[in-house]
């Protein structure tokens, strides 16, 4: 089971200038919100609050029911699930199983970081694309999608695991972490990305968009 959601932050007015929107998510959320000094970072935090509202309630769960993995991760029993944003969106995805997800921007892209701590075969994948910012934000999706998924986040570097492009699909390389499954998709210049523990298949279309 895989369920993606999604929220275009273009669609609403900050919550500093409407602040019903501040009710639609709880104290602790809301304190979250404020304490943004741009409008954009507090549409997403809010958006964030909401998408995951949205899975507690769908699966008979509450706010009060999260806990925090020691790197930040919004966790809870019974349901697996991740939240991103970045650019115009914020996305989550909620699984019956470990689950990761990533979205940016497709723009210029630091290839500098990837010639620092990506491996070879990642760096030529890139330097083979027509688009590089575009290859560039395919794998640093994948690779933070997987990141995000292991529950490590950030504190698993990016050279400590290959995303191996085969065709026009991505599989995991050498890892010490656990294995998983890739999916990845583009829409409105914003690439996406999921990684999940076991196989799985989505469209884009598949997105249930939350609007407020």
């Amino acid at each position: 089971m895989l369920k993606l959601y999604r929220i275009n932050i273009n669609h609403f007015k900050d919550p500093l200038e409407d602040k019903r929107l501040l009710q639609l998510v709880d104290d602790s959320r809301r304190q979250k919100v404020l304490r943004y000094l741009m409008p954009e970072d507090r549409k997403r935090s809010l958006g964030a609050g909401i998408i995951i509202r949205k899975i507690l309630n769908e699966n008979g769960l509450c706010e009060d029911c999260l806990k925090y993995s020691e790197n930040g991760k919004p966790v809870a029993d019974n349901v697996f699930f991740n939240i991103s944003h970045g650019g115009d969106y914020i996305v989550g995805v909620a699984s019956d199983c470990e689950v990761g997800c990533d979205i940016e921007k497709n723009g210029n892209a630091p290839l500098e970081v990837a010639e620092r701590y990506f491996y070879l075969s990642e760096l030529e994948y890139i330097r083979s694309a027509a688009d590089k910012s575009r290859a560039f934000f395919t794998l640093w999706t994948l690779k933070e999608s997987y990141m995000k998924m292991t529950g490590r986040g950030m504190s698993l570097s990016l050279d400590s695991f290959e995303v191996v492009p085969q065709g026009e699909e991505f599989i995991l390389g050498k890892s010490v972490e656990k294995g998983c499954f890739f999916k990845t998709a583009e829409f409105d210049s914003h690439i996406f990305s999921v990684s999940r523990e076991l196989p799985f298949t989505f469209d884009p279309m598949d997105f249930h968009e939350i609007l407020l």
